[in-house]
């Protein structure tokens, strides 16, 4: 199955989406170009799928970092 690559009210499209992070419900996106943009969805675990689905990588799964 091929993920949409539009995601409702968020203007980008997954192909110029690098790397996210989610912090509650809100969103902090990199862009392939290096912009840093912001989105709260009204469903997060929507928006999560999309971005999974489209193979974005999930920057909170990392292993190597660390929060002090």
């Amino acid at each position: 199955m091929e993920a949409v690559i539009y995601f409702p009210n968020f203007e980008y499209p997954a192909s110029e989406v690098s790397m996210y992070i989610c912090i509650l419900k809100d969103f902090t996106l990199m862009l392939k170009n290096g912009d840093i943009v912001k989105f709260t969805p009204d469903n997060e675990d929507t928006f999560k799928a999309w971005l999974d689905d489209n193979g974005i990588k999930n920057i909170r799964n990392e292993s190597d970092w660390v929060v002090k």
